[in-house]
């Protein structure tokens, strides 16, 4: 997926603490919770501290780089939990990165790879990794950014984008992590609330185009 238009992203309230350099208290966050509706995978959020799905449909969600000063340009949220058990589920990594200008978001020159297991995705590329659903499933996987050439990144919000497949089930629509490094958390509220009101499609949006369409067919005949 290419940032080559302004994007933009929604505050979701959540419930994992994290602490953003920027702040001197931490910031609670959701993780990926993901079930099966109607054959299809889908996303929610999830507080993996008390096992509630806190909000059943979810696609956006936030994480914090830093939060381990040892490793500043890394983290390991949003985490993913799942009641399908026995599923193996693969998590795939769009290509391109996203970087909040202040009113959406732009390509960006950094590079944000996604590790588990020894598995590998990089937003250069794209990719995915894999993992068996077992019960209890608290995975989090390694994510970590780096700016052009390998030198450090610049401060900044960097935008994901995953979707998650699995046999026998359709693959979710696109689900996106907002990641802060050293930046306000009012910033980061601010970049995730752009991307729930500009690609998380509103209930019902859908159908309407769907009709829309249809109508404009028959108006053609």
């Amino acid at each position: 997926m290419q940032f080559n238009t302004r994007l933009s992203i929604v505050s979701l309230a959540s419930a994992c603490s994290f602490a953003s350099p920027a702040l001197a208290q931490e910031e609670p966050h959701l993780d990926v919770w993901v079930t099966a509706s109607n054959g299809a995978l889908v996303t929610g959020g999830w507080d993996h501290l008390t096992g509630a799905v806190v909000n059943a449909s979810q696609r956006v969600f936030e994480a914090e780089f830093g939060i381990d000063p040892a490793f500043p340009f890394s983290t390991d949220e949003p985490g993913i939990g799942s009641d399908l058990v026995g599923v193996t589920l693969t998590m795939n990594l769009a290509s391109g990165l996203g970087l909040w200008n202040g009113s959406g978001f732009d390509t960006s020159t950094a590079t944000l790879l996604a590790s588990y297991g020894g598995q590998n995705a990089t937003t250069t590329t794209g990719g995915s990794f894999s993992f068996l659903v077992t019960a209890g499933l608290d995975l989090h996987p390694e994510y970590t950014v780096s700016g052009a050439g390998g030198a450090d990144p610049a401060n900044g919000i960097y935008l994901a984008a995953f979707t998650l497949s699995g046999a026998g089930y359709a693959t979710s629509e696109t689900f996106w992590a907002v990641f802060n490094l050293g930046m306000a958390e009012a910033d980061h509220a601010a970049a995730a609330g752009w991307a729930e009101a500009n690609l998380v499609p509103a209930p019902g949006a859908a159908a309407l185009l769907a009709l829309a369409g249809l109508a404009s067919r028959r108006r053609r005949r």
